[in-house]
C-alpha cells in the first residue's frame, strides 16, 4: 500500500438492498446528500469532497488518504459501500480504493481495496506500517471500465472476515479483532502519474444477517 495522508471524518450511505449489506437492522448509513461533520472534511481542500450523494477522495500522486469516522464502533457487523472506477486512469495497478473497518486509529485499522485493474486485497495497517492480510490477486465480478460501480461488502463476525464484490465471495480471512469494537471509514490511492478521482457513494452498517 501506498503512503496515506490522513482526516478525520464521517459518511455513510445506503446500499442497494439487492448487493448491499445484508443484516435486518440498519445501525448506520449516509446517503451524502448532507456533509456530516463528524468526518473532518476541510472544506479548504480538494483532497475530499462532498456533492450530490458522493465522496470524491483525490490523493496525491503515489499516495493515499483515509477517512474515519468518528464516534461509532463495531464488533459484528455488515459494512457495504458502492466504489466508482476513476473517469481517467494511467496504470491500472497503481491505483485502488474501498471501506475501512476496524480502526483504532489512523495508524491502525484495516482496508478491503480494489483496482480498475481487477484484482483486489485485504490490507491492514499497524503501528503505521502495511501489512497484507491477503495480496493483490484478481477478483471475480469487478467491474474495471471508467465510471464503473462496484459494491464491496465487508463483514465482520468475531475474528473472521469475509469480503464480497458485487454480492459474489472475494475471500474469508482470520484477523485480528481489536478488543470492543473499530471503526468505520474509506481508503484511496492514487496512480503516480497524477491524483486520481475515487468516488464512494452509498456506506451502510447493519447487524449480521441471521
Amino acid at each position: 500500500m501506498l503512503k496515506t495522508s490522513t482526516l478525520a471524518a464521517a459518511i455513510i450511505v445506503l446500499a442497494s438492498p439487492a448487493l448491499g449489506c445484508k443484516g435486518p437492522h440498519v445501525k448506520f448509513k449516509d446517503d451524502f446528500r448532507q456533509v456530516d461533520d463528524s468526518w473532518g472534511v476541510d472544506p479548504k481542500s480538494d483532497t475530499v469532497t462532498v456533492e450530490a450523494g458522493k465522496v470524491k477522495v483525490k490523493a496525491d500522486p503515489s499516495g493515499g488518504y483515509t477517512i474515519l469516522y468518528g464516534g461509532l464502533v463495531f464488533d459484528d457487523a455488515d459494512l457495504c459501500v458502492t466504489v466508482q472506477v476513476p473517469s481517467q486512469t494511467g496504470n491500472a495497478d497503481q491505483l485502488a480504493a474501498g471501506p475501512v473497518f476496524w480502526a483504532q486509529d489512523y495508524n491502525n485499522y484495516y482496508t478491503f481495496a480494489i483496482t480498475p485493474a481487477g484484482a483486489a486485497a485485504i490490507v491492514r495497517r499497524i503501528k503505521g506500517r502495511w501489512m497484507y492480510v491477503l495480496e493483490y490477486r484478481k477478483a471475480e465480478g469487478i467491474k474495471t471500465q471508467p465510471g464503473d460501480k462496484n459494491i464491496l461488502r465487508v463483514t465482520t463476525s468475531g475474528n473472521t472476515v469475509t469480503t464480497y464484490i458485487n454480492d459474489l465471495k472475494f475471500a474469508s480471512v482470520k484477523a485480528q479483532a481489536p478488543e470492543n469494537g473499530g471503526g468505520i471509514g474509506l481508503h484511496a490511492e492514487s496512480e503516480q502519474a497524477h491524483r486520481d478521482t475515487w468516488k464512494f457513494i452509498d456506506l451502510e452498517v447493519t447487524d449480521l444477517a441471521p
